[in-house]
């Protein structure tokens, strides 16, 4: 049973840090939920139903997103990584998905979820990863059955009716105000109001997904566990947290920019890399040479 302090709540709840590292394309706990077709994977639950299964891996980055690295390491939080790339794909040319890449780290972490191409996950604010149910279900239809049939459609429903005549409430409270509070308080009232019945409901919620996932725990062992050994036309996909740095190669065209270095100084991209990773043990060249480095760490790149 999954207990309320160890669910981290949205910003527009009731979560009063900040925001220190997700992607742009990030969407909310609640989002998810509300689309009644996706499943949310975090390092407690998987490791309550396998325990922790240490493996290696890739990951790619750019040099303007250095300065994020430090909020990865050794946490909770996971990241993609890979070990295998079609030869067309950027990551067999040490480029990134979603930014320019050009630095590319060989890490050690705790699995998460694998799958022999890549299965679209979507980080929240929280650091949960978020996958539509098909891939631990195997069919589309299955796990949308399933959240439907725990009711969860009528009780987000009905948490937004509750939501909202809440708000109305506090609307015709603050229009029969002769004082006229500000809207800004009532905004507070809403929020303060608000935050425990979405935590209430977001705590409801995992539960009830934990069950179903450790009653159906050798499908999910099967196909998001299991490092399958089979190419596709991109890239695998390999899911982990508690990341450390164990090397790192760095492409050419990288130390040409006069963020790298400058009048024979060290820059900022050096000193940021340096931070995580010993100068001796960060290899420098061409893509070439990068995919020599890649494939002594056991990466493969399929030529088909």
């Amino acid at each position: 049973m999954i207990k309320l302090k160890d669910l981290l709540t949205e910003d527009w709840l009731t979560h009063k840090g900040k925001t220190l590292w997700y992607p742009a394309h990030t969407r909310t706990t609640m989002a998810n939920i509300s689309s009644m077709d996706m499943i949310a994977l975090y390092p407690k639950q998987l490791e309550s139903m396998f325990g922790k299964q240490p493996i290696s891996s890739f990951h790619v980055t750019s040099p303007e997103h250095l300065k994020t690295v430090d909020n990865i390491l050794g946490k909770k939080r996971s990241i993609s990584t890979f070990t295998r790339a079609n030869k067309d794909s950027p990551l067999a040319k040490g480029k990134g998905i979603q930014t320019i890449g050009g630095i590319v780290f060989y890490v050690r972490g705790d699995l998460l979820a694998t799958r022999y191409m890549d299965f679209d996950s979507v980080p929240d604010k929280t650091g949960r990863r978020w996958m539509a149910g098909h891939y631990i279900t195997g069919d589309r239809e299955v796990w949308n059955k399933a959240v439907r049939a725990a009711g969860w459609r009528k009780k987000y429903d009905k948490l937004k009716s509750d939501m909202y005549d809440l708000e109305e409430k506090l609307r015709d409270q603050w229009m029969e105000d002769d004082a006229k509070m500000p809207w800004n308080e009532i905004e507070k009232k809403k929020k303060k109001a608000v935050g425990p019945m979405v935590n209430k409901f977001i705590k409801a919620y995992f539960d009830w997904q934990n069950k179903y996932l450790m009653a159906n725990k050798e499908i999910f062992k099967k196909r998001l566990r299991s490092v399958e050994n089979k190419p596709s036309a991109w890239w695998n996909e390999i899911l982990i947290y508690n990341t450390k740095i164990i090397d790192a190669f760095v492409l050419s065209r990288i130390t040409k920019d006069g963020n790298w270095e400058q009048f024979g100084k060290p820059g900022r991209y050096q000193e940021e890399l340096y931070k995580y990773v010993p100068k001796s043990k960060v290899t420098i060249g061409t893509p070439a040479k990068f995919r020599q480095w890649f494939g002594k760490r056991e990466g493969i790149i399929d030529q088909v």
